[in-house]
């Protein structure tokens, strides 16, 4: 990771705000014809803004063994266009907390040492491309792309200070998502993340399950576990497609 200089958290939380704003715009001028509908396809979809809260050991790569980061985690993706059975989507996630449980020694002024164990920033933003295929009534498989900018994660100096470092990669993904009745919906997938500048790698399982209080609006869960990391989440999904009566751009 490389000193940088922050951006304003403001701009960052503001310019998060404006995706499913701008998603929606879009949507609804690609809308179908005034008096016309297109009713929601059956199984997984994939136009949605989520609004949750994680903890988790490793966050895209970055961890400290004791360590957890724990903060909001903002998502959106669109169905751009489906093809058959294969469709084409593009997602976003911000995360925004703090890293905290690691202790590590520094100079203490006077020719010594202390011990030094302050909560830090985390943040990350990725975007990507990802590609899902209906292999039964309402069951897709996906595979998934992006580029991940951790864009501020703070570490300790060796006089008790802290500095503000950031990184980038990538990550890819392999999932299943099934609905399994009416209102209950689970996902597995498998995530590979790969930071250059610090030249480190991590492998998540993902185990998720989702519960629909109504077509529209999903309470979920999100589990991480691979060797000895674990992580959690709580999130709301809102499927704004179903506003506009299609999921779809194109």
């Amino acid at each position: 990771m490389n000193p940088r200089l922050v951006r304003s958290p403001l701009a960052r939380y503001l310019g998060v705000a404006a995706l499913p704003l701008v998603t929606g715009a879009l949507l609804a001028g690609a809308a179908i014809p005034a008096g016309a509908a297109e009713e929601t396809s059956e199984g997984p979809r994939y136009t949605y803004f989520d609004a949750g809260y994680q903890w988790t050991d490793v966050n895209y790569a970055v961890k400290q063994d004791g360590g957890q980061h724990a903060g909001i985690v903002l998502r959106g993706s669109v169905d751009l266009v489906k093809l058959g059975p294969v469709g084409i989507n593009v997602f976003g996630e911000y995360f925004d907390g703090d890293f905290s449980g690691v202790s590590t020694l520094c100079d203490d002024g006077d020719g010594g040492t202390t011990t030094f164990n302050p909560n830090r920033d985390s943040q990350s933003i990725v975007g990507g491309l990802g590609v899902h295929y209906r292999i039964a009534e309402k069951t897709d498989i996906g595979a998934q792309i992006a580029y991940v900018d951790y864009s501020e994660f703070q570490v300790p100096n060796d006089v008790c200070g802290l500095v503000s470092t950031d990184d980038h990669g990538y990550t890819v993904e392999a999932m299943v998502r099934s609905e399994m009745s009416e209102n209950v919906e689970i996902q597995a997938g498998f995530r590979y993340t790969d930071l250059s500048d610090s030249n480190i790698s991590n492998n998540d399982v993902l185990l998720g399950l989702g519960y629909h209080v109504t077509d529209y609006l999903t309470l979920r869960a999100m589990g991480v576990v691979f060797d000895t990391d674990t992580g959690f989440e709580l999130s709301a999904r809102l499927y704004f497609g179903t506003f506009l009566g299609r999921d779809t751009i194109f």
